[in-house]
């Protein structure tokens, strides 16, 4: 019966048999964000930028797993959280290079947009799929958790991306580079509590 009352409200909100329709974000000038592509899949349990990829083996030590983009294999859901504990772990050391520069690309790196191989490429099309693995009498508390790793994700890319282009934007400079990757710190800690709750409810382990 639980089943049946899940399908039900998977399909009036769209999850099941919906097509993911795109919202094209511009900007207005070069100082800031750039045009991008936010994926939203109808109704309100998913709405999500499309991610496409990941941390490079040599930054956390360790070679990475190539990833075929399996939409229906979750287990890449656990790599990317991992892949998020040790960005957060070594924050400073991560997003700083050899020369001594910051750099928050590689924060759009863990979220997913660089690669298609990546564990959380298409994390939108993943989660739509991991629904239906979730568990039917806890459906509020996925709708929450998906919906809110949905903006804090965005947020964590968006002030990443202003970061990466801050000393040299109008007005821009050092600290404004800081100031932008202190707030993307910030929105990544929120991804990782939302992430945790969506392997909680999938009953996967990190």
């Amino acid at each position: 019966m639980a089943t049946m009352i899940l399908l039900a409200m998977m399909a009036s909100t769209g999850v099941l048999g919906a097509s993911p329709r795109t919202q094209v974000l511009g900007a207005a000038s070069s100082s800031r964000i750039p045009s991008c592509t936010l994926t939203r899949m109808q109704g309100p349990v998913l709405a999500r930028r499309s991610l496409l990829a990941s941390v490079a083996a040599a930054t956390f030590g360790a070679a990475l797993p190539a990833f075929a983009a399996d939409a229906g294999d979750t287990q890449r859901l656990v790599v990317g959280y991992n892949q998020i504990q040790s960005l957060l772990k070594d924050w400073d050391t991560v997003t700083t290079t050899v020369e001594g520069k910051r750099n928050a690309d590689i924060v759009r790196k863990v979220l997913g947009l660089r690669s298609t191989t990546d564990p959380l490429f298409q994390l939108d099309k993943l989660l739509q799929k991991a629904v239906q693995k979730s568990d039917p009498d806890r459906i509020e508390e996925w709708i929450e958790a998906t919906d809110s790793l949905a903006t804090h994700v965005n947020n964590a890319n968006e002030f990443a991306y202003t970061a990466t282009f801050g000393e040299y934007n109008p007005g821009g400079g050092k600290d404004q580079v800081e100031k932008y990757l202190e707030f993307s710190r910030k929105e990544m800690e929120l991804v990782s509590t939302d992430l945790k709750k969506v392997l909680d409810l999938l009953s996967l382990s990190p």
